[in-house]
Parts: C-alpha cells; sequence; structure tokens
C-alpha cells in the first residue's frame, strides 16, 4: 500500500496508459509536446487550463484528478485508443476535404469574375 499521496502528474502518467495513450498520443491531442508532456507527468506542474483539456481528453473530471482515492476512476473500461483516433482523424480528413473543394470553387470563381472584369476594361 502506497505510504505518500499519488501526485498529478502521475495519476495522468497511470490514466492515460490506462486509455493506451502514449505521450505523443496525449500531446498530439493538446497540441503541445511530448517532452512537455512527459514534464507534467514527471512534476506535476500542470496550470488549470491544460489540466483541463487533459481531464477531458481522459475522459474525467479535474475532481476525479485531484481526488485522493484516484482507482474511482479507473474501475470503467477504458475506449480503445486506435478506433477513437481513427474516427477523430477521419472526420477531420473529412472535414478538411470540403473545405478544399470549397476553396477550390471560390478560386474558380474569383477567376472566371476577374476575366470578366479584364474583358469589360478592354471594351
Amino acid at each position: 500500500m502506497k505510504s505518500q499521496k499519488e501526485h498529478l502528474g502521475k495519476k495522468i502518467k497511470r490514466l492515460r496508459a490506462y486509455r493506451g495513450l502514449t505521450q505523443e498520443g496525449l500531446a498530439e491531442e493538446l497540441g503541445k509536446t511530448r517532452s512537455l508532456v512527459s514534464f507534467l507527468e514527471r512534476t506535476g506542474n500542470i496550470n488549470k487550463y491544460t489540466l483541463e483539456e487533459i481531464a477531458k481528453i481522459l475522459g474525467v473530471t479535474i475532481e476525479d484528478l485531484n481526488d485522493s482515492s484516484s482507482a474511482s476512476f479507473v474501475s470503467e473500461p477504458a475506449p480503445p485508443a486506435p478506433y477513437k483516433n481513427t474516427e477523430v482523424h477521419a472526420k477531420l480528413v473529412d472535414q478538411l476535404r470540403k473545405e478544399n473543394e470549397f476553396l477550390k470553387e471560390t478560386i474558380q470563381h474569383q477567376w472566371e469574375l476577374l476575366k470578366a472584369l479584364s474583358l469589360k476594361s478592354k471594351h
């Protein structure tokens, strides 16, 4: 049995691993670097904004992370990380394709307007 309270960084590390996320995976979802995630897990020094983001990604509340009885949030089964990431990435790719198509159409329309204006100015 542990004699010392587990610090916040160690809880995050344990929960991250339980959820099937690597430091790189968590860093990517946070928009941060892997070395920052490593630092946060080692030290437990995490600002409240980053802590909110981490809690959301890991599917827990900040209260769960700060709770001294940290076993409560590990009892539920973790969603498989590859499926979760694949679904998110597929949605992002689809959204980017739609944006790309919209931009192509917009550029084509602008070229047509420029050609029409150019012909008008010549007459």
